[in-house]
């Protein structure tokens, strides 16, 4: 028998966020002859998906629709298309967060090479407007 501690490892959870989606109604968890958890094979394919759907940022009120209407793929489908579209928005964010800090890094270093080479703050200064104009060039 798996225990809410040894669920909520293997999923990454807490075993308060179990508790809460239980509460709510996304999963119902069997229970023993002594109203303890047993998590069966369902119950965790259940919060597995709970999990990935929270991890691309899916809200409660779409994740719990698409529980409730399981067989309804087309509401599935459009739901997890929309969650789809919204994780690729964040992603193509984050690479050009990703670019910035990258270049952020570049002039910073060299910045640096600089400054240790003696070049005063004001050098440094008309360095780095120089290598900013030049990336928006």
């Amino acid at each position: 028998m798996i225990t809410i501690k040894q669920a909520a490892e293997d999923l990454g959870l807490s075993a308060h966020a179990i508790r809460f989606y239980e509460k709510e109604g996304m999963v119902t968890i069997p229970r023993n002859e002594r109203g303890i958890r047993n998590f069966d094979d369902q119950c965790m394919d259940r919060l597995k998906a709970i999990v990935h759907y929270r991890r691309v940022g899916m809200s409660l009120q779409d994740i719990r629709a698409v529980l409730a209407e399981f067989h309804n793929h087309a509401l599935s489908t459009r739901l997890l298309e929309k969650t789809k579209h919204d994780l690729e928005m964040q992603i193509e964010h984050l690479q050009e967060t990703h670019t910035y800090l990258v270049e952020k890094i570049k002039i910073h270093r060299h910045l640096a090479e600089l400054e240790a080479n003696g070049f005063d703050e004001d050098e440094r200064t008309k360095v780095y407007y120089d290598l900013r104009r030049d990336d928006d060039n």
